[in-house]
């Protein structure tokens, strides 16, 4: 078994900041933002 950890790199194109629920409590994104709060979000990535 290695000891590496699993990485998963999710991104999408043309994606405005705000449009998650994470980032805005207007838009439900029930799954994405509990990917974003299990996970690491990038908030400089470009």
């Amino acid at each position: 078994m290695s000891d590496r950890p699993n990485i998963l790199f999710i991104t999408s194109d043309q994606q405005h900041w705000d449009t998650l629920g994470a980032t805005n409590p207007e838009i439900s994104t029930p799954h994405l933002d509990r990917l974003a709060s299990e996970g690491m979000r990038c908030h400089r990535a470009y």
